[in-house]
This record gives C-alpha cells, sequence and structure tokens, in this order.
C-alpha cells in the first residue's frame, strides 16, 4: 500500500513540476510582486527616502535582465517589461505615501533590505522563469487573456492605464 502511494505521489509531482505555468499563474505571482510596494513606500516614507532611484532602478534592470537571459529570455525583449514594472511599482508607492499625507499608518513596514528585496527578487525570478517556460511551451498573450489580466492585478493604487501598459510590455517578451 506505501509502494502504491509513493508511486502516485511521485507522478504526481513529477507531473505537476513539469506542467507549464498558465497564465494566470503568471499574473498571480506578478501581483505577488507587486503587493509589496506598500511596504516599500511606507519604509521610504518612515524613513525619508525617495520612491524614485534611478540607480537603483538601472541595476534592479540590470540584474533581472540578466536572470531573464539565463532562463531563455531575449534580453532586450524584457527590458521594457522590466521598465513597465517599476513605473508601475513607483506609480503605486505614490499614491500609497499621497494616503499617508492625510492618514496616519500604523503598521509597521516589512524591512527592506531584509525582507522586501530578497522577496523582490526572488519573485522577480520566478516570474522570469515562468515567463520563460510559458512560451518554450508555445504560449502567448493575447487580448483574450486581458480580462484575467485585469482581474488578478488587484493593487488599489493601480490604474487601468498602468495596468495596460504593464500587459502590453509583457506580450513583447519573446524568447532568446
Amino acid at each position: 500500500m506505501l509502494k502504491i502511494f509513493s508511486t502516485v505521489a511521485l507522478l504526481l509531482f513529477s507531473f505537476n513540476s513539469f506542467s507549464a505555468p498558465t497564465p494566470a499563474e503568471i499574473f498571480s505571482t506578478l501581483n505577488l510582486r507587486l503587493s509589496y510596494m506598500e511596504d516599500v513606500a511606507l519604509y521610504k516614507a518612515n524613513n525619508n527616502k525617495a520612491i524614485e532611484d534611478i540607480q537603483r532602478e538601472k541595476l534592479v534592470i540590470g540584474k533581472a535582465s540578466q536572470s531573464a537571459e539565463k532562463v531563455g529570455l531575449n534580453k532586450q525583449s524584457v527590458v521594457g517589461f522590466f521598465q513597465t514594472q517599476i513605473s508601475a511599482a513607483k506609480a503605486i508607492q505614490y499614491r500609497y505615501r499621497a494616503d499617508l499625507l492625510s492618514q496616519t499608518e500604523t503598521e509597521k513596514p516589512r524591512d527592506l533590505k531584509t525582507v522586501i528585496r530578497p522577496a523582490l527578487i526572488k519573485l522577480g525570478k520566478e516570474i522570469n522563469a515562468k515567463l520563460a517556460q510559458y512560451l518554450k511551451d508555445g504560449g502567448t498573450f493575447t487580448a483574450q487573456d486581458w480580462a484575467a489580466f485585469e482581474t488578478t492585478i488587484d493593487s488599489r493604487y493601480l490604474k487601468d492605464t498602468d495596468k495596460k501598459a504593464l500587459f502590453k510590455a509583457l506580450t513583447q517578451i519573446r524568447l532568446k
């Protein structure tokens, strides 16, 4: 009995680990990454840091595009996607920070250096890996995916124009 259970579990694990990610999984991972931006904004507000940090953005785009290339994505085709993600992240931070001007935030943000950045790096690599696998398996993002994308990306601080720009950038990503 244990042998049968072990075999079935192994087969299920094998199929799940090699199955192509779905657009919904990719959108959810992207949404999870964006969900950290309110914490980033609160951390920066509490520590008198500017939201925009051009040097940091260049570093993030450089490392993210290298990570993308390692998993088989065209490095140039992902740069626009990363820039658009950063723009969306800044939009969330600016809008949240504007709200902080008229309301008091009692929560302490997660630490930027020890919690948030490592999580963002991990999620960024996960997005790259899922995108690469999805594209390698013949997947493409089409207008039919927009409705799922629009509802999955649920930050209260993103406008439809932000979401549309992010979705458009996502459709531009190609394999090497």
